[in-house]
């Protein structure tokens, strides 16, 4: 399997708070076009899920951007997130969820 294949991260504690993934901006075509509902199966389980962004000024007032992310259920700061595109669909991809080690399921 390619390394484009797969979008890879460590959950910070804002993702963990937000129930979400961030999506790098250099990864975004990995996943649909933002807006564009697709199928993201964790633990055997399929749900709708999207690539959405907010707004942001953390680099200053002078220099807006964009951050964009995936809402993922269940994860916590230190788990490593690992989202596959599926072979059999471009449009359904498999959500991993590694637990922080030493950390209790």
């Amino acid at each position: 399997m390619r390394i484009k294949d797969v979008y890879s991260k460590k959950i910070t504690s804002e993702e963990e708070q937000g129930g979400y993934v961030i999506v790098l901006k250099d990864r975004l075509t990995f996943f649909p076009t933002l807006g564009r509902r697709f199928q993201m199966i964790q633990n055997g389980r399929s749900r709708r899920a999207v690539v959405e962004s907010y707004p942001c000024t953390c680099r200053g007032p002078g220099l807006p951007h964009s951050h964009f992310f995936v809402r993922v259920k269940a994860v916590r700061s230190g788990d490593r997130v690992t989202i596959r595109r599926d072979s059999k669909s471009g449009t359904r991809f498999l959500l991993q969820v590694q637990s922080h080690p030493g950390r209790e399921p």
